[in-house]
């Protein structure tokens, strides 16, 4: 099969089994909140293990693909993904700045943290589903693309596949589902330029994270599962965030993620010097 082949059937199968696990797992979900047991664990305990399952299954599948393909899971520098945490946690406050900038941040009615065991728990649920996610999207999927199709093309229809997750998982905003491909289109580019996910893992770890556990944003109004460190609510235009889809659906997150990815783009890596032996003597 050629590259450009196995680039589609990959794919398709790729979006197939993410969208299958996902209406499996709110399926499954459904059934095992009628059971007694599992109500018991409460709200984080549920999102907690609702999290492992799911994600769980993803890295499988995309561990299953990568060995089939007898290929490695490449990582990248370690350097770069303290780099790539400081891009997810800060392009997530600047969004939050232009809202508060607007006018429509105001403090929550919620009670700001759940405890510190929360906290990290919660923490920890950000870094296996983020983690998970750009394992699947851009340790698995976008390599293949961008062999058979270019690394543009690569990294832009994984974004859209990354789109497409999220549609099963239920966004439907038109602003959502730009800001999620443009956000996957910046993962993408960070694991390329640094060839591996861990940069682009960290990013999108420090974007969620940033988002539910220190400003409290997600969800919008109130507090997730987890607690959060601060309370905000976003409020007034839903262009600006002001809506339930919170800062998914600002424009204030477009015009950031595209201020991060242009540099990226313009981004282009120096090969190593090429040093010629020295003439053999004698």
């Amino acid at each position: 099969m050629s590259a450009t082949m196995r680039a589609g059937a990959t794919l398709i199968a790729a979006v197939a089994a993410a969208g299958m696990l996902v209406l499996s797992a709110q399926a499954g979900f459904g059934i095992a909140m009628g059971w007694s047991w599992f109500a018991g664990l409460g709200d984080g305990g549920m999102e907690s293990v609702f999290t492992l399952v799911l994600f769980g299954l993803l890295v499988s599948v995309a561990m299953a693909g990568l060995r089939v393909e007898r290929r490695r899971l490449t990582f990248g520098s370690d350097v770069m993904t303290g780099v790539g945490l400081a891009v997810g946690i800060g392009g997530l406050t600047v969004a939050m700045l232009l809202a508060m900038i607007a006018g429509l941040v105001q403090p929550g009615r919620t009670a700001a943290t759940h405890g510190i065991g929360l906290l990290l728990i919660g923490t920890l649920t950000v870094v296996i589903q983020s983690t998970a996610e750009e394992v699947y999207f851009r340790g698995w999927l976008q390599p293949v693309l961008i062999r058979g199709w270019g690394a543009a093309a690569g990294v832009v229809v994984a974004a859209l596949a990354f789109s497409a997750l999220h549609v099963a998982g239920g966004a439907r905003s038109p602003m959502t589902l730009l800001n999620i491909f443009l956000a996957g289109t910046l993962f993408g580019m960070i694991a390329l330029r640094t060839g591996g996910i861990l940069a682009a893992a960290a990013a999108h770890t420090g974007w969620n994270w940033a988002e539910a556990m220190l400003f409290g944003l997600d969800p919008n109004p109130g507090v997730g599962s987890f607690g959060t460190i601060a309370d905000l609510d976003l409020v007034g235009s839903a262009w600006w965030g002001g809506s339930a889809e919170g800062l998914n659906a600002s424009i204030g997150v477009t015009l950031v993620l595209i201020a991060l990815i242009l540099p990226l783009i313009a981004w282009r890596t120096t090969p190593a010097p090429v040093v010629s032996s020295p003439p053999a003597s004698g």
